[in-house]
């Protein structure tokens, strides 16, 4: 490729990225004028409170789209299959199903329901089914893209009714009194006690991107045969580990701040690849700016609702749910009858 060709190429992605940042900033600012008791800026007495809860809720929205979008890239590049996302595969039902188990076992030592953080039940339950996931999906040593997704399902149905079991082990009221919101993915601004929880699922969502994008070289390596990349020097048991341990923290991380939330993973990376091409580096910066405009904008979606209807704020899974699944069945469709994806 020509030096001229190259310097087209690059500005074409920098200008690219730089209207996705124009899109996730749009996302942003609507989303602190607009909240589910008026539009415009907060003023009065309780203002203050108002810009805090906007504020709030605009911050998770962020770490939980770049964490899903992020997460969707890596599992991508681990299982070679573009349909990969933490919900389709389990990842994040596995990690609803990890926090319940955290506070069922809670609830018998304590006889009482948790209070504070449940990350660790999270990760194991995302790391448990990814394991899963990536060892029922092989067949003869090659990744077999239609058992991932069918294991993926199978696997999400399986943590689903765990969840729902152990809700109801527990007696009236439950582990949470607001599980089916919590099962759609909905923001829920946290209280003091909690706060750690967002800032640490901020930074290791971070420190993820971060680690990615260093490794985004050896990613767009690892997405040819084996043999091609152990010969271009790319150690792929110490890259797919990686990948293996990113893909499921981050998962579990988006689950602790706002539960299980289907497609953003498959959505915004599908979007930026279209855009910015199959190189791991900008494909990782778009996919995580487009997470977070997603997320941030079906927050904002579901504040004007309440604010037009009166219906109260609507999980997100829900908006994400009625995009993405449209979307998948779309990716899909070419492979539908062939018998494989």
């Amino acid at each position: 490729m020509s030096d001229t060709a190259i310097d087209k190429s690059g500005a074409r992605t920098v200008t690219a990225l730089a209207l996705m940042g124009v899109v996730l900033l749009l996302a942003v600012v609507a989303r602190l004028f607009i909240g589910p008791n008026g539009i415009g800026w907060p003023d009065g007495e309780h203002a203050s409170f108002i810009i805090e809860d906007r504020l709030m809720r605009m911050l998770i929205g962020l770490i939980v789209g770049v964490a899903l979008s992020v997460s969707g890239v890596s599992l991508q590049t681990l299982l070679r299959n573009p349909l990969a996302e933490p919900y389709i595969l389990g990842l994040s039902t596995g990690a609803g199903a990890g926090i319940m188990v955290q506070s069922y076992v809670y609830y018998l030592v304590k006889g009482d329901i948790a209070v504070g953080s449940n990350a660790g039940g999270a990760v194991m339950g995302a790391a448990v089914v990814m394991l899963i996931v990536f060892m029922a999906g092989r067949r003869r040593g090659v990744i077999d893209p239609l058992g991932l997704l069918l294991t993926g399902v199978v696997l999400s149905t399986i943590c689903g009714a765990l969840i729902l079991m152990l809700n109801y082990l527990v007696g009236p009221g439950g582990i949470r009194d607001d599980l089916s919101r919590w099962m759609m993915g909905s923001l829920q601004v946290p209280g003091k006690s909690q706060m750690m929880s967002v800032w640490s699922v901020g930074l290791a969502t971070a420190g993820g991107l971060g680690l990615l994008v260093y490794a985004s070289r050896a990613m767009d390596v690892a997405t040819t045969s084996d043999a091609e990349a152990v010969s271009l020097g790319v150690d792929l048991t110490r890259l797919r580990g990686m990948l293996f341990a990113v893909s499921s923290l981050l998962a579990a991380g988006a689950v602790v701040l706002a539960g299980p939330i289907a497609f953003v993973g498959l959505i915004c990376p599908h979007i930026a690849r279209l855009v910015l091409g199959p190189r791991h580096g900008p494909l990782l910066i778009g996919s995580a700016v487009l997470g977070a405009a997603l997320v941030v904008t079906a927050d904002t979606t579901s504040a004007l609702l309440n604010l037009w209807l009166g219906i109260g704020l609507m999980p997100i899974g829900v908006f994400t749910a009625i995009v993405g699944g449209p979307a998948f069945l779309w990716m899909l469709r070419p492979q539908l009858g062939r018998g494989q994806v």
